[in-house]
This record gives structure tokens, C-alpha cells and sequence, in this order.
């Protein structure tokens, strides 16, 4: 009789807990939907938040909240909830719909091509999407302006293609020249470079990089060569990468290893920073370079971007290992900014000033360079 009772009185109370879980999620679920149905966006995602807090969770509201955040251009909240969506149901197609926009709004083409290749239907915002797309091209040109006698104006020129050979896997290369006057001679350095990277996984990338160069000076030929590797993680509101760079410029080995992490502070690419630290070995010194960039948007289709440098710099490898400028000095700091303009969603205006403290690296003299440059970009 006892066991009967106390039987009886379990069943009562998982009864009533689950008739109290009911009635959550009923009510959940039909206030979400009419926060939804009015377009309540910022007090659906506040409700939708909140009731997460409280163990409410539920597909369809994560989905309802994420497309709040997405209308309110907050892609990184978004992203939260979607993944967390495509985390337990990974070919939920509005999930991976939205993620991959999210992703082309933060400049992430290469998630947002693993989100496409996942999609039942390759019409995204009613373009068709192609494994194989020409992604961009265009080029860049500038001077570099010296204080001193001893080094005349330098000048470098850029021309660029980057594409998407398949889904997972997209292809950067260019053709660069730069020039640098060294007293009666002049540093001439044609070179070529290649850039790999492919996505495995939805939130995973893997990067390798070959940087060709080809440098005269003083009657002499350098064949100097990089390579790059490394591995990037795409996460909701930021972005972490962790690579290595090996060079032999001249008659040095450098081995570089960078840090880098990407903060999209206001959810999108209104406000956004970007730290790089590096550990630079050369010439059997350990030279440790810290760069820091703070982008924002102050007006519809117009970016400005401050960055700094701090640290010996010399062969230095930039923005995976594509800009390596094999000068004959020591750059000690470096500053400037830059400024873009998107002009009709497919012509990207840039322009470039940047301000160097330099070291001779024979005579150990200090002088100054500035440098102006300029691209043009067509996005297809």
C-alpha cells in the first residue's frame, strides 16, 4: 500500500512539472510569435533572451530572436543564435541561410562559401550561387617619401585576383613591384603571390601562402622566398587566427609567428578592431611586434581605419605574409590610416597614408618615410 502511494504521488508531481514546462513553452512561444508577427524586433530579442536565461530553449525561438538581430544588422548576435541552431540540426535550412548572409556581411567569404555549398537551393538574396566565383579584382599603387639624401622615393604597385575555386576552398594571387633608391643603387624586387584557403568545417579555416620575391641590388640576385601557415576560427562575435611565417630574403632566415584576433565591437562592420601579435626571429634576435587597428563607419558606405605598429619590424611580414617589403632598413614604428569607399555594392575605393621611423642597418642612422597609397577593388 505504502509503495502504491508514494508511486502515485511521483507520477502526480512529474505530472505537474511537465503541465508547468507546457504551459512555459506554450507561453514562450506565442509571445515570441507575436513580438514577431509585430515586428517588435529589440523587445522580441529582450523576451527571447531572457527567457534562454531561464532554460526556455527552443529552436523556433532561437531562430526569431536571430532574425531580430539579423533586421537590426547585429550579425555577430545572429550568428549566436543560429549556430547554436545548426549545432544541434546542421542542414536547418534558415539557419544556414541567414548564418551564410551574416558571414558575407562580416567579410568572411570563405564560411559564408561552407554555409552556401549546405543550402538546398543556391539562390541567396536572388543571385544564384556558383562553386567557382571570381570574387574580386583590382590593384594598388603608391610613393614612399624619404627626409634623407641617402634614400631616395620608393614606389610600390599591386595587381590582384581573388576567386573561389569550390565551396570550401578560395584562391588569392597577385603580381607586386616595388623599388627603393639606395644611394647609387636601387633595391628592384618584382614578386608573385599565392594564397590558399580552405574550409572544412563551418566555423574552421586552414591557410597556407607562397610569397615570391626576386630582388636586385648591387649587381647581386636574391631569390627570396615565404611560406605561410595557419589556422583560423570564425567564432560568433570575433574572429582568432594563429599562423607562421618562414622566409630567406637575402642571406637571412626569419621564422615569424603571429596572433591575431578580430573584435566586431557593434556586431557588424560599423565598429571593429583588429590586434596582431607577432614573435619575429631574425639574425638570432627575438624581436616581439604589436599592431593594433580600430575601424568604424561614420557614414553609409564609408570606412576609416587608425593602426599602429610598435616593435622592430625588420622582414616583417604583413597581412599573411603578403606584403613583405625587402627594404635595406629597420622600420622601428609605424602609423597611419586608411579610408574606403564602397561605391554601388561592386567599386571599393581605398586610400592608405602611413608614417615610418626607419634605421639605417649599417650606419645606424634614424630618418622618416611617409607613404601614400592607393587601390581600387571590383567586387563581382
Amino acid at each position: 500500500m505504502g509503495n502504491k502511494f508514494r508511486l502515485t504521488t511521483l507520477l502526480l508531481i512529474v505530472l505537474i512539472t511537465v503541465g508547468k514546462a507546457q504551459n512555459s513553452y506554450q507561453k514562450t512561444d506565442s509571445t515570441s510569435l507575436a513580438l514577431f508577427n509585430a515586428s517588435e524586433w529589440q523587445k522580441l530579442i529582450s523576451f527571447g533572451k531572457d527567457a534562454l536565461n531561464k532554460g526556455e530553449d527552443f529552436p523556433l525561438l532561437r531562430l526569431r530572436i536571430a532574425y531580430a538581430s539579423f533586421l537590426r544588422e547585429n550579425y555577430t548576435d545572429a550568428l549566436t543564435q543560429y549556430n547554436k541552431v545548426l549545432n544541434n540540426d546542421k542542414y536547418n535550412q534558415i539557419a544556414l541561410y541567414y548564418a551564410c548572409l551574416c558571414n558575407t556581411y562580416l567579410n568572411r567569404a570563405e564560411n559564408a562559401g561552407y554555409l552556401a555549398s549546405q543550402l538546398d537551393s543556391n539562390v541567396v538574396e536572388g543571385e544564384q550561387i556558383h562553386s567557382f566565383k571570381l570574387i574580386d579584382v583590382g590593384a594598388e599603387s603608391g610613393i614612399k617619401f624619404t627626409n634623407i639624401y641617402e634614400r631616395g622615393n620608393s614606389s610600390f604597385s599591386r595587381a590582384f585576383i581573388d576567386m573561389r575555386l569550390n565551396y570550401k576552398l578560395s584562391l588569392s594571387t597577385s603580381f607586386s613591384y616595388y623599388n627603393q633608391p639606395v644611394r647609387n643603387d636601387n633595391i628592384s624586387q618584382p614578386g608573385y603571390y599565392a594564397k590558399l584557403t580552405y574550409t572544412p568545417f563551418r566555423q574552421i579555416s586552414f591557410i597556407g601562402a607562397y610569397h615570391y620575391m626576386r630582388s636586385n641590388l648591387w649587381h647581386l640576385v636574391y631569390q627570396n622566398n615565404a611560406i605561410l601557415g595557419g589556422i583560423k576560427y570564425a567564432g560568433d562575435g570575433s574572429d582568432l587566427q594563429g599562423d607562421f611565417v618562414l622566409s630567406h630574403i637575402g642571406d637571412e632566415k626569419t621564422r615569424q609567428y603571429n596572433l591575431r584576433f578580430v573584435k566586431y565591437l557593434s556586431g557588424n562592420l560599423n565598429f571593429y578592431s583588429i590586434s596582431r601579435f607577432s614573435l619575429v626571429n631574425v639574425l638570432d634576435a627575438n624581436n616581439v611586434v604589436f599592431q593594433q587597428l580600430f575601424g568604424f563607419k561614420p557614414i553609409h558606405n564609408f570606412w576609416l581605419e587608425g593602426v599602429v605598429t610598435i616593435g622592430n619590424q625588420y622582414n616583417y611580414a604583413e597581412a599573411d605574409a603578403l606584403y613583405i617589403y625587402n627594404g635595406f632598413d629597420k622600420t622601428k614604428f609605424k602609423a597611419g590610416g586608411n579610408c574606403y569607399f564602397l561605391l554601388k555594392h561592386h567599386l571599393l575605393l581605398g586610400l592608405n597614408y602611413t608614417f615610418e621611423r626607419k634605421s639605417d642597418n649599417i650606419f645606424k642612422f634614424n630618418y622618416l618615410q611617409h607613404s601614400i597609397n592607393g587601390g581600387i577593388t571590383w567586387n563581382f
